[in-house]
C-alpha cells in the first residue's frame, strides 16, 4: 500500500510521473558525462539503476524523505530527464533540497526549469515545506542558468565534504 500519493503533473509540454523498471533502459541510455558527473557520483549501470528506481519506489512507498520522479515529454512520452526532491536536510530547515538532470538531446529548451516548477507545484499541495534549495558546483554553468531563469536567488557559496556548492532558493 502506497503511503505517499505519487503524482503526475503536467504543464502541457512536460510531465512528471514515478519510474518504474520499464524506464530502466531509457534512464540508463540518457545519462552522459555531464549527469555521471553532477548528479550520480560516476556512471551508472543496469544494475545500478534498477536499484535506484527500486529505492525510489520504497521511498513513495514508505513516505521516505526522497520524491524522485521521471520527466516526460508529453507529445511522444519518452523519458528525457528526471527530478528529485529531498525532503529531510539537515538542521530545522523548511527548505527541500530539489536536484535535476536532463538527458542531452533535451537540454537547452527550458524543461529542466519546467520540471522544477512541476516539482515546486507537488511540494507546494502536498508538504509543509516553504521553499526550495538548488545547491549547485559553481562549474555547473548550465544548471546556474536554470536557477537564475527559474527565479531562484542567490544565497551563497557554501563548503561541502564534496566541494563547493552555490545555494540558490526560491519560496514556494
Amino acid at each position: 500500500m502506497e503511503t505517499t500519493p505519487i503524482p503526475r503533473l503536467s504543464d502541457g509540454v512536460i510531465y512528471l510521473r514515478r519510474l518504474t523498471q520499464a524506464d530502466a533502459a531509457a534512464h540508463l541510455a540518457g545519462e552522459d558525462e555531464d549527469m555521471a558527473k553532477w548528479l550520480s557520483g560516476g556512471h551508472s549501470t543496469a544494475a545500478t539503476v534498477r536499484t535506484a528506481i527500486d529505492k525510489f519506489a520504497e521511498q513513495w512507498r514508505t513516505g521516505g524523505p526522497r520524491r524522485a520522479l521521471g520527466v516526460f515529454d508529453c507529445s511522444n512520452d519518452r523519458l528525457i530527464g528526471f527530478v528529485e526532491a529531498n525532503l529531510e536536510l539537515p538542521g530545522d530547515s523548511a527548505e527541500v533540497n530539489v536536484s535535476y538532470g536532463i538527458f542531452p538531446e533535451w537540454r537547452g529548451q527550458g524543461l529542466a526549469g519546467r520540471a522544477v516548477n512541476l516539482m515546486a507545484e507537488y511540494l507546494r499541495s502536498a508538504t509543509d515545506a516553504r521553499g526550495i534549495l538548488l545547491q549547485i558546483a559553481p562549474e555547473n554553468s548550465r544548471s546556474i542558468r536554470v536557477a537564475e531563469k527559474a527565479g531562484f536567488v542567490l544565497v551563497g557559496v557554501h563548503e561541502f565534504a564534496e566541494g563547493q556548492r552555490v545555494r540558490y532558493v526560491r519560496k514556494l
